[in-house]
């Protein structure tokens, strides 16, 4: 009997770490989704040197849906939460747990159509400096996500990269509202 009951207990304790962790990689894998549908856009061209111009919403559509080739960095990078604002991680009682450097499923996101996820080959990466702008759009790099108890709020940086010395990170706050991430701020920290 005490071996029956020893072993309903594990089995209980295991299935719920199972279901906090598919419910973590679910609400992972959905604000990459809305990450790269936000950053992943395409950039309208600037106005000519000292002129002012807007476009229209015909130009607008055009330039949105045209198709990207977007190259994502395999693994989540560690957050380097000294960089980011004190003021914000007070606001976000974060869960504790030991970092793991996961690797991303790109089937597992869903983007707009005309969006191209290829898995980035690091070696290639570091052996030509060019291979972005020659190969992507856009390079796409994202830091562990952080999470609060009761996965509502999160906040992590996301890396985009054109080129050499083009590119940018921005911190991004997020919270769940009615069911689905919305982002609620960003906070640029780089620039090249």
């Amino acid at each position: 009997m005490r071996t029956l009951f020893l072993i309903l207990i594990s089995w209980f304790v295991l299935a719920s770490c199972n279901k906090e962790e598919d419910g973590m990689e679910t609400n992972t894998y959905q604000i990459l989704s809305l990450l790269i549908n936000e950053f992943g856009k395409p950039i309208p061209p600037p106005p000519p040197p000292g002129e002012e111009y807007s476009l229209s919403k015909l130009q607008l559509d055009s330039i949105n849906n045209q198709k990207q080739q977007i190259g994502i960095y395999p693994k989540f990078k560690k957050l380097d939460y000294e960089r980011v604002n004190e003021e914000l991680n007070k606001s976000i009682n974060y869960q504790e747990d030991d970092y793991v450097q996961k690797q991303l499923n790109i089937s597992k996101i869903e983007t707009k159509s005309q969006y191209h996820l290829t898995i980035v080959d690091t070696v290639k990466l570091k052996q030509n400096r060019r291979y972005i702008e020659k190969n992507f759009d856009k390079l796409l790099s994202f830091h562990d996500i952080r999470y609060n108890n009761e996965y509502t709020k999160a906040e992590t940086i996301i890396g985009v990269g054109m080129g050499p010395l083009n590119g940018f990170a921005s911190l991004v706050i997020l919270y769940k509202i009615n069911g689905e991430w919305k982002i609620k701020e960003t906070k640029l920290l780089q620039i090249s």
